[in-house]
């Protein structure tokens, strides 16, 4: 039995749905459902997905009416007021309120003034995203010198040809050309719509969210390119995580650089308050804290104080301080410059990741009385770098003597 026709409705459907056309319908899928793909041919399984789009798309510009139909019969509250349509579709159909209220805007849109998108839409030429960079240039149309049939006309022609980045694009260029002024205007609307939120979330990790303008989405980007640099052969991390890392260590190297404007008197750098017990990986030890906010275990700890600029604070059992001392840095700077000249790259062997964008290691930690001197530094990419801060049972070991 097809997997379609096994599927059971989660919804009682009426008995008009039992009947062709609908029958016709559910019928047919059901028989291409059965025959299944195995046994067609490469050239089949194409011609088979381009024949599937092309329904897909009639259906969803059917289903666009269908909307319109309904929004029309029971939109009775006033402008602001959440049509009963939106809320349906939440309620039975389980959409978000936003995805709701977009399909409600882009099905008034086709019904009324994008009667050409709609019959691409419905001939299967373009697809609903293609729609929803339509239907978002014809809402701005009217603020611009442009003629908005001809603007829907040579839109929907571009889609034919393009996806829905490239139509995005082909609308900024028409909309530049014909009106500078509206252009301008459009793009400082986008500056304001520009947002972010960084809120710190009850287990101490923090949640970015946001939107940038392009110009300044481009610029972290760019940045965000260069610290993350050429993947090497031992780094296991998705892409996401690896520009999660890349806009840590940027942060840290804009607080580094000290030319960042001063709080408080001096310049921001980030505060870590432990117990030396704690960075000496001692059991009973507690958490470490970053800026008297979250906590972080030892092997962090000694991680991040490997080549900062740190402000020692030292405090008792109970966390009272007993001492705030003087910030430095824990690798000089005429350190680093040698240290850069002699290793000139990553030391992982077979990796090539440039000194600039490495990370000093002290082959005997500062917190065990390990000394920022050549002899005992070696420079190591992000990824490697983390591989040799396993804070496992050779940084317990009896004391070795300081290099």
């Amino acid at each position: 039995m097809s997997s379609l026709a096994a599927d059971p409705v989660s919804f009682e459907a009426p008995e008009a749905h039992s009947r062709p056309p609908f029958s016709d319908v559910t019928d047919g899928l059901a028989r291409l459902d059965d025959g299944g793909p195995e046994q067609l041919s490469t050239a089949s399984l194409r011609d088979d997905l381009r024949w599937f789009a092309a329904q897909q798309r009639a259906l969803e510009a059917m289903s666009a009416r269908w909307l319109a139909e309904l929004d029309r019969r029971e939109q009775t509250g006033p402008p602001d007021f959440e049509p009963h349509c939106t809320r349906w579709l939440c309620n039975e159909l389980k959409f978000t309120s936003n995805a709701a209220y977009a399909q409600l805007r882009t099905a008034r849109a086709l019904d009324g003034r994008l009667r050409l998108t709609a019959g691409a839409l419905r001939r299967g030429e373009i697809s609903a995203q293609h729609v929803s960079v339509i239907r978002r240039a014809m809402e701005q149309v009217d603020k611009t010198r442009l003629d908005p049939a001809s603007v829907e006309r040579a839109l929907v022609s571009a889609a034919r040809q393009m996806d829905p980045h490239e139509l995005e694009r082909h609308w900024q260029q028409i909309r530049y050309r014909a009106d500078q002024e509206a252009a301008e205007e459009a793009e400082e609307a986008r500056r304001q719509r520009a947002w972010l939120s960084l809120r710190q979330t009850p287990w101490g990790s923090y949640r970015i969210e946001g939107e940038l303008d392009p110009e300044n989405g481009a610029r972290l980007k760019t940045a965000l390119q260069a610290i993350m640099g050429r993947k090497t052969k031992d780094d296991e991390r998705t892409p996401m995580q690896r520009r999660a890392a890349a806009l840590g260590e940027l942060a840290g190297r804009m607080l580094d650089a000290g030319v960042l404007p001063e709080r408080g008197g001096e310049k921001p750098h980030l505060m870590l308050v432990a117990d030396l017990a704690t960075l000496r990986l001692e059991p009973g030890s507690r958490l470490a804290q970053l800026d008297w906010g979250p906590l972080v275990t030892g092997h962090t700890a000694r991680r991040i104080a490997d080549d900062a600029a740190v402000t020692p604070v030292l405090v008792d059992g109970a966390g009272n301080v007993l001492h705030v001392g003087r910030r430095s840095r824990v690798v000089p700077a005429a350190v680093r410059r040698a240290l850069n000249l002699r290793d000139q790259h990553c030391q992982e062997p077979g990796c090539t990741m440039p000194a600039e964008l490495c990370t000093p290691h002290h082959e005997r930690h500062v917190a065990d009385d390990g000394r920022s001197i050549l002899p005992n530094l070696k420079l190591y990419c992000e990824v490697h770098h983390a591989m040799r801060h396993p804070e496992n049972a050779r940084f317990r070991a009896p004391d070795r003597g300081s290099p």
